[in-house]
């Protein structure tokens, strides 16, 4: 074969080579977004991995924040001061004072303290004392933001001095973390803290890892420092700060020894504080950033991290190479399924051989931009032999895959033109379902005191769950949880008639109580107590739409139907009927299901209206 003939056979393979030099010329941060993805999901595919011992987060979670906010409720002092956050900085001298008291090694807080307590100079005065009496075994969090100071534009959001003068041995951490162009945090605090303290001087503290453990920053590595998280959030041992708070869950507590010789991060989870963030394994949910700290601490005891080798300048050159090679030796191979396959395999170990790296050695290398040169080349090759043999497809055929998606999604998908419109503000008749599950706040009170806190979330989780999937199975839409309840809405903002909105709406309502039931059997069989609910419908109008301030923005509805069923829940309640509704959605659904008429009932900011309830639903 002369020349041109070599030429002409390998044009291919040629072509597609010069492509890679080019294209990674002009891509080379690309090249490392690619590898760090590659390590978040070796990390993911290979699952949660054991957190070390005596390692544990106290969060102030969702939980803490509605049992704070029915503290009037309680006959204690301390725990009515927490009705509105920020907490009194006592509740935190008393959070410090338990922990110790039930054995902590040491705690770190990751929370700001740069300005005054707004309860006043005592509060500060007694947080500040009992960082005195535990200087030793506290750390304190502190930040540096973005300001017009004239070193570096950045400043350091430190202690409020009556508490950083409390004590001279007092120890502050860093809390700042600094996330990929993608969003997604994933380098050590510790790395964010060794490079502010460049730019800044020796006034910057150590990341909160550092000083919890007190050991040294940490130091400039050959690679990059990144976190290994353990698993989704609270893959680390948390704990609710209302177990702290309240007595005798406390008790509890520190009878069982869990927190003896621990070390305990203190900070928020709720989504109102906003301190969630992208990570390894938190999806779109976020990681805690008290969670991204315990990981670097438990990385730490671990007496490693993940190191980051980025491609290295000329990177592009060398895939080139390797796809020109493998290219020009797969073509010795006549089928092009072979060559494929070949490639493919050579390709898959390359992978695995990265996830190994990954996961056993701590080491990200530029592994995933090989795998994927050796199968792009193996899928050139095949495509040229294809054409070759005369097999190749004119046509591709546009396949595209049909996901199960609630009806908003699907409306959107369908008319994107039309996403805008159909989200704005409107007026429109729907179904509103309520649901609410009987005597929540003793059940909650029982499950406080036993200290079976996270059997009481798993609990409402495993409802909320089951509802949500009751109501998208009926193209309804979840407007939001209210403690224990649960508002959707059948009608918007995809409107269809009301007839079938009524219908869906009982056809929801009865799956709710059958899978309630379920639930219910589960748990007794394993010796819980059950749980009863109330199913309310009403019909009318409501105004759906995008409601909320310029920095949060909620779809949600609200109007005289979701006030109506408000009022049918207590009726509901007073007639021991678990599904009840409306007379204007017991006419939409006209005989379809059998009703009992339970009479008129005044229904405030309206006239009385007769409400009726589903005969086979009884109360439990």
């Amino acid at each position: 074969m002369n020349k041109f003939g070599w030429l002409k056979s390998h044009s291919a393979i040629l072509i597609f080579s010069g492509f890679i030099a080019l294209a990674g010329s002009f891509g080379q941060q690309e090249l490392r977004q690619g590898e760090l993805w590659f390590a978040d999901w070796a990390q993911e595919i290979t699952g949660p991995r054991t957190v070390p011992k005596k390692l544990i987060i106290v969060a102030i979670d969702d939980f803490s924040l509605q049992q704070a906010a029915n503290a009037d409720l309680s006959d204690l002092n301390e725990l009515q001061k927490l009705r509105q956050w920020p907490w009194p900085r006592s509740t935190h001298a008393l959070v410090l004072s338990r922990l110790i008291a039930a054995g902590a090694k040491v705690i770190g807080f990751d929370l700001l303290f740069d300005t005054p307590s707004s309860h006043g100079k005592e509060d500060d005065a007694t947080f500040a004392a009992s960082l005195r009496r535990h200087a030793d075994k506290v750390v304190l969090g502190v930040q540096t933001l973005n300001s017009q100071g004239p070193v570096a534009g950045l400043s350091l959001l430190d202690l409020t001095p009556s508490l950083r003068n409390a004590h001279p041995s007092i120890k502050r951490g860093l809390l700042n973390g600094r996330p990929d162009r993608d969003g997604v945090l994933r380098r050590t605090p510790g790395t964010t803290s060794m490079d502010l303290r460049q730019k800044l001087g020796p006034a910057v503290p150590p990341g909160m890892a550092s000083a919890l453990l007190n050991t040294p920053p940490e130091t400039q590595n050959k690679g990059i420092s990144l976190l290994a998280p353990y698993g989704p959030p609270r893959t680390i041992p948390t704990f609710s700060i209302w177990e702290l708070l309240e007595p005798k869950a406390y008790a509890a507590l520190k009878q069982s020894g869990t927190f003896q010789d621990a070390i305990v991060l203190i900070g928020p989870t709720a989504a109102v504080f906003q301190d969630l963030h992208r990570s390894v394994f938190s999806g779109a949910v976020g990681m805690p950033g008290v969670e991204i700290h315990a990981t670097e601490v438990a990385n730490r005891l671990e007496g490693r991290s993940l190191q980051f080798f980025p491609p290295i300048p000329g990177w592009n050159l060398i895939l080139a190479a390797l796809a020109c090679g493998l290219g020009i030796a797969l073509g010795g191979i006549e089928r092009p399924l072979q060559r494929l396959s070949v490639a493919a395999i050579a390709a898959v170990g390359t992978l695995f051989v990265g996830v190994g790296l990954v996961t056993k050695a701590w080491l990200v290398l530029p592994i995933a931009s090989i795998a994927v040169a050796i199968l792009a080349t193996g899928i050139i090759s095949s495509a040229d032999a294809t054409v070759k043999l005369q097999w190749q497809r004119r046509r591709l055929r546009n396949t595209l895959g049909r996901y199960l998606s609630p009806a908003v999604a699907a409306e959107i998908a369908d008319k994107p033109n039309n996403a805008e419109g159909l989200l704005q503000s409107r007026l429109v008749d729907v179904v509103v379902l309520m649901s609410d599950i009987r005597g929540f706040t003793a059940f909650t009170q029982s499950m406080t005191a036993k200290g079976e806190v996270h059997k009481l979330v798993d609990r409402l989780n495993a409802y909320f769950s089951e509802v949500v999937e009751a109501v998208h199975t009926e193209q309804g839409t979840v407007d939001k949880f209210i403690g224990d309840a649960t508002l959707a809405v059948f009608g918007a903002p995809v409107q269809r008639s009301g007839a079938m909105n009524a219908e869906a709406g009982i056809k929801t309502a009865i799956a709710i109580q059958e899978r309630l039931e379920g639930l219910n059997q589960a748990w007794i069989s394993e010796g819980q107590e059950p749980w009863a609910q109330v199913i309310v419908l009403s019909y009318g109008w409501v105004v759906s739409g995008n409601i909320g301030s310029n920095s949060r923005m909620d779809y949600t509805v609200i109007g005289d139907a979701v006030n109506t069923a408000s009022r049918l829940e207590q009726i509901a309640k007073q007639c021991k009927r678990t599904i009840v509704m409306s007379e204007a959605v017991a006419e939409l659904i006209g005989d379809q299901w059998p009703l009992d008429d339970l009479g008129e009932f005044p229904i405030r900011g309206q006239k009385p209206q007769r409400v009726f309830a589903l005969q086979t639903a009884t109360a439990q």
